[in-house]
């Protein structure tokens, strides 16, 4: 899937349940339920609050009725004052009374249907209009006298007119009395209900947000810890699920491009570590892993004869391998692929049966349906062709898969030319080998030729010298000298080059070698001359174990030995010193001639000698040094100034010994 492209399935569509839909949904249920139980405990409460006020109003009517009793009590004539006050009374009885019967709400009822109220309110209604009201009404009027009777009747009928309200305040506060309970125990049932719809709300908004985000978060972790996850347990139709199938369309591409950084990596690791003959393989094992990462069904690796104008098939997916490695194709079969050659660009062709005027060898042969090519770039020019091909449907190859395709061109194109470098070198190195195998067998040959005819004429002069010297004067005994000289020289240069010889053909096995006993023999080999000398010798004590051949660690030691005592020259207090520098490394330090820095690299090279002092020798003594230390992958150097003597150091690979029992720590 090419980077930029849009995420197939769910994630294109808009999710049919949004989240906030479904939340909001949740929340409006919940609103329109509270709301419903807020308007029933509002509407019991008002009924209370009316019936309250109702009980209130009857019990001051009630009051009314003993009031106007007390008014008409009072002794002595009534006054304009009582009168006016008997006639508001009488005016607000009749706006209550109204009020009873057509349910006024200032007065805390409405249109009764209560049996009970309506008798009580009849009795009330009938009471005043045929008894308490005329009397009011004739007690406004009437004289002293006459008032006296209208007092005694309305003293008599009062109690039984207040009595018709007392039922009604009765009949009313047993209907409060149950409207309470009821309140009661709708506001115990709203608290139920409102608690069990939390839950109910809390479980879906967990089902539907907590749930999927958790199922997200484990994705993404182990997406953090490096494991890719192909599904999550989560389908849902909101921007969650979306969100979910979008993390699985990511979590897989993921997953495709690490395989192909470690298909790219395997045959980069590949290429790296090519050996001869391996090449057929490594392009059989490109054309898979290029037929695999971009889901093609074939894959052809096509290289262009250097001479014939052909193409030769070098490799192809596993599937038809055998069948057509090293097929030769014809130009004209084969117009794309010869097309991407000349453009030195890729070509695709998402239907080949498009094409169907043109011959093409890969359709004919395979029924390939869709095509993409991509050229070889060698170094200096284009190698070949890597072709994929699509033998199931029709497709349309990506910009992705084109890239990739080119990498594996391109690790195909370095193979091809690392096999064939790897080929020239091969052969190079086998004739290289041969003639050195060759020179060497000569400068052995040439050295054994040598060193007889050195050793014979050293040999003669000594006969000469034995058998004639009271002949000869001084003259010819000191030049018969000169030639036992040369001629003893001559055979130890030609032994000296035969070890050096010998040394670098040889493989050597190592041994753990300790240094203190090889000095102590090399000493004992040179004390004579050290004697002679009278060169004072300090060896340092405890020295490391080099994993090296005993006889080439003599062989450097003595050679350093001896090249101080021969560059000593007429030093007052000659010295030697042989010691150690952080175990690891020997060096032999002397007090003799010493030499120019300009010198350090060139004495260990054959026949180099210090002009300032004449000695005897060949000249390779530091030379075998050189020669022996690295053919053990060691190094040496040496530090060195004029007049003041010169310091060799030698390092070695080195055996660590176990410390001893009593240098480990104690354990706790």
């Amino acid at each position: 899937m090419p980077d930029g492209s849009p995420v197939p399935g769910a994630a294109q569509r808009r999710p049919r349940l949004s989240v906030t839909l479904k939340i909001g949904t949740v929340f409006v249920i919940l609103s329109l339920i509270f709301g419903l139980l807020l308007l029933v405990n509002s509407y019991l409460t008002q009924q209370l609050i009316g019936a309250s006020s109702a009980i209130n109003h009857a019990g001051s009517q009630r009051m009314r009725v003993y009031r106007l009793a007390f008014l008409m009590n009072q002794p002595g004539p009534k006054s304009v004052v009582f009168r006016d006050l008997v006639l508001r009374e009488i005016e607000e009885l009749e706006r209550v009374l109204s009020g009873l019967r057509h349910g006024d709400a200032r007065y805390g009822l409405g249109k009764e249907t209560d049996p009970k109220i309506l008798a009580a309110m009849m009795r009330i209604e009938g009471g005043w209009t045929s008894e308490i009201k005329p009397l009011l009404m004739r007690a406004v009027t009437a004289g002293p006298a006459e008032m006296a009777a209208v007092l005694e009747q309305y003293n008599l009928r009062a109690p039984s007119f207040a009595s018709s309200w007392s039922d009604i305040v009765e009949i009313l506060e047993e209907r409060t009395e149950s409207r309470v309970g009821m309140l009661h125990r709708l506001q115990f049932s709203f608290l139920v209900s409102a608690a069990a719809l939390l839950v109910v709300a809390i479980f879906l908004l967990r089902r539907m947000i907590r749930d999927p985000l958790r199922v997200l978060t484990r994705g993404a972790e182990q997406m953090a810890l490096g494991h890719v996850p192909t599904a999550l347990s989560l389908r849902s139709g909101d921007e969650l699920g979306q969100l979910a199938t979008t993390f699985e369309s990511m979590a897989t591409r993921i997953g495709q491009h690490i395989e192909q950084l470690e298909a790219l990596r395997l045959t980069g690791q590949e290429i790296t570590t090519l050996e001869a003959g391996a090449l057929e393989q490594a392009l059989r094992r490109i054309a898979d892993r290029a037929a695999d990462l971009v889901r093609a069904d074939l894959a052809l690796l096509l290289v262009r004869h250097p001479i014939l104008e052909c193409w030769v098939i070098e490799a192809a997916s596993s599937r038809i391998f055998d069948a057509v490695r090293k097929q030769v194709l014809l130009f004209e079969e084969t117009p794309l692929t010869t097309r991407v050659f000349d453009t030195r660009a890729p070509v695709l062709v998402a239907d080949l049966s498009e094409h169907a005027e043109k011959r093409i060898r890969f359709r004919d042969e395979f029924g390939a349906k869709s095509y993409m090519a991509v050229p070889l770039h060698g170094p200096h020019d284009l190698i070949g062709v890597l072709v994929l091909l699509q033998t199931s449907a029709v497709r349309q190859f990506t910009d992705l898969e084109v890239q990739l395709t080119q990498q594996f061109a391109s690790y195909a194109a370095v193979a091809i030319e690392n096999a064939r470098l790897l080929e020239a070198a091969e052969a190079e190195t086998h004739h290289l080998k041969d003639k050195l195998r060759d020179v060497d067998r000569k400068i052995a040959d040439l050295t054994h030729e040598v060193k007889a005819p050195a050793g014979r004429v050293a040999e003669f002069a000594s006969w000469i010298v034995q058998d004639y010297a009271s002949r000869l004067d001084d003259r010819a005994l000191r030049y018969l000298d000169w030639i036992q000289k040369e001629g003893r020289d001559l055979m130890d240069l030609a032994e000296r080059t035969l070890d050096l010889a010998r040394l670098a053909a040889e493989r050597q096995v190592v041994e753990s070698v300790d240094v203190d006993s090889v000095i102590k023999e090399v000493l004992e080999l040179q004390a004579r001359l050290l004697a002679a000398r009278g060169i004072d010798i300090t060896v340092q004590p405890n020295m490391p174990r080099f994993a090296c051949r005993r006889i080439h660690l003599k062989q450097v030691l003595g050679n350093l030995v001896d090249n101080a005592i021969k560059y000593m020259g007429d030093q007052p207090a000659p010295a030697i010193e042989i010691g150690s520098e952080d175990g690891q490394v020997v060096y032999v330090k002397d007090n003799g001639v010493g030499m120019e820095a300009s010198m350090a690299d060139r004495i260990f090279q054959p026949f180099q000698r210090l002009g300032t002092v004449e000695v005897p020798g060949a000249g390779l003594g530091l030379a075998i040094v050189k020669t022996v230390i690295e053919h053990y992958g060691g190094a040496v150097h040496v530090t060195s100034k004029s007049g003041g003597g010169s310091t060799f150091y030698v390092r070695l690979p080195i055996i660590r010994s176990e410390p001893s029992p009593a240098s480990k720590p104690s354990e706790s």
